[in-house]
């Protein structure tokens, strides 16, 4: 068996090397350059097979989450949301400019009248 298949059996039996590498804390060639020089020895390896993937804070996180979520009075935000939707259709109705509204000429002088011409 070659050194690179008995690596490849090293990286199988360990894989947090798998996790190493995928978060870029170290890369293949390093590793193998690690294995090359000392092979499976598990003192030299020790710093490399004690790594820990930090899943947790996502947990975390989503925990969090969920805790201020259940605080939330969705009563409360219902009120909000009306009260916001109430306040814009009020600005609404100010910033409507009246000539929209009007349809034709406010006199019924023919237009040469107007100018005198």
């Amino acid at each position: 068996m070659s050194k690179k298949d008995e690596f490849k059996n090293f990286v199988s039996q360990n894989p947090t090397l798998i996790d190493l590498v995928a978060s870029k804390t170290h890369t293949w060639q390093e590793l193998y350059e690690v294995y090359d020089l000392y092979g499976n020895d598990k003192a030299s390896w020790n710093k490399y097979l004690n790594f820990q993937r930090n899943n947790n804070t996502n947990i975390e996180g989503l925990n969090e989450l969920t805790k201020v979520l259940k605080n939330v009075n969705l009563d409360n935000v219902q009120k909000y949301i009306n009260t916001a939707q109430k306040a814009l259709a009020v600005i609404e109705s100010l910033t409507i400019s009246p000539e929209k509204n009007i349809t034709g000429p406010l006199s019924k002088v023919p237009i040469n009248k107007i100018f005198e011409d």
